[in-house]
């Protein structure tokens, strides 16, 4: 299997965890354009901007470019990546640009729904 066909194997699965949680998701096939965004999420007062990636590893620019785009529409920027052992999705919040060479990075753990339960 090629890296283009994991990841798309990769993407397909967040997509499915999103639904399974009541989201609306489009994805952005071949995302290697200027927003560096992979799906987008909706729901009732919810925008989510993911980048997928298996390792959970972001470089710095793709960090930077999807915290900056989401921030242009007030969506909340995720990186998704594999749950332990390869199991489920696990969804990190983006807080602010990536530090270079930091050891802690300006993100939280985000938990679906999260959102609507802040709010109510």
């Amino acid at each position: 299997m090629s890296h283009y066909q994991a990841g798309t194997r990769f993407e397909h699965k967040i997509r499915d965890d999103l639904r399974d949680n009541g989201y609306e998701v489009m994805r952005a096939a071949g995302s290697k354009g200027a927003s560096k965004v992979d799906l987008v999420a909706l729901k009732p007062g919810q925008l989510l901007f993911i980048q997928a990636k298996r390792s959970g590893t972001l470089p710095p620019a793709e960090w930077d470019r999807v915290f900056e785009v989401a921030g242009w529409v007030g969506a909340v920027p995720l990186l998704a990546a594999n749950g332990p052992r390869g199991r489920g999705v696990v969804y990190t919040r983006l807080l602010g640009r990536k530090v270079p060479r930091a050891r802690t990075q300006p993100c939280e753990p985000f938990l679906l729904d999260q959102i609507a339960q802040a709010a109510s």
